[in-house]
């Protein structure tokens, strides 16, 4: 089976609120599934992006169980958080490396799971961030609700 995953993360004020998505679809484009989660405040950009892909990693390690393997391409608007997952770029940041080690020895202990991780402009990545953003709106509401 091969799927397409899109991933975003964003941050607010950076660091700020920040939270993270995935959309994933099959090989005709159609949506699986999308999810979000809010990650916390006090939170940098970088660390919402490498959070979505931990998720996206997750959710692949998965499903790569439930169909006997799984080619996944991974599409994520940021150029440095694929450099660095492709290792063309050092992580220098304790926190983000440590996330990093997490998704490599995620994919490494799963050998049936097959991953690419690319790097798409904006415009191509709209429904994750549109994911992102309504996790953001949902957590600056309920902070107006808090006040």
């Amino acid at each position: 089976m091969r799927v397409y995953v899109n991933i975003d993360g964003g941050s607010r004020g950076n660091p700020g609120p920040s939270a993270a998505a995935m959309v994933i679809a099959d090989e005709n484009g159609q949506v699986l599934v999308t999810k979000s989660k809010f990650l916390g405040t006090g939170l940098t950009n970088n660390y919402a992006e490498w959070s979505a892909l931990e998720g996206a990693v997750g959710a692949l390690v998965h499903l790569a169980g439930e169909y006997d393997g799984l080619e996944a391409e991974v599409r994520a608007d940021s150029e440095l958080v694929v450099r660095q997952f492709n290792r063309q770029y050092k992580i220098k940041e304790p926190t983000l490396r440590e996330i990093a080690e997490r998704v490599w020895d995620s994919l490494a202990q799963s050998p049936s799971l097959q991953v690419t991780l690319k790097h798409v402009p904006r415009e191509e990545n709209k429904e994750a961030d549109a994911a992102v953003n309504r996790e953001l709106d949902s957590y600056m509401k309920w902070l107006e609700t808090v006040k």
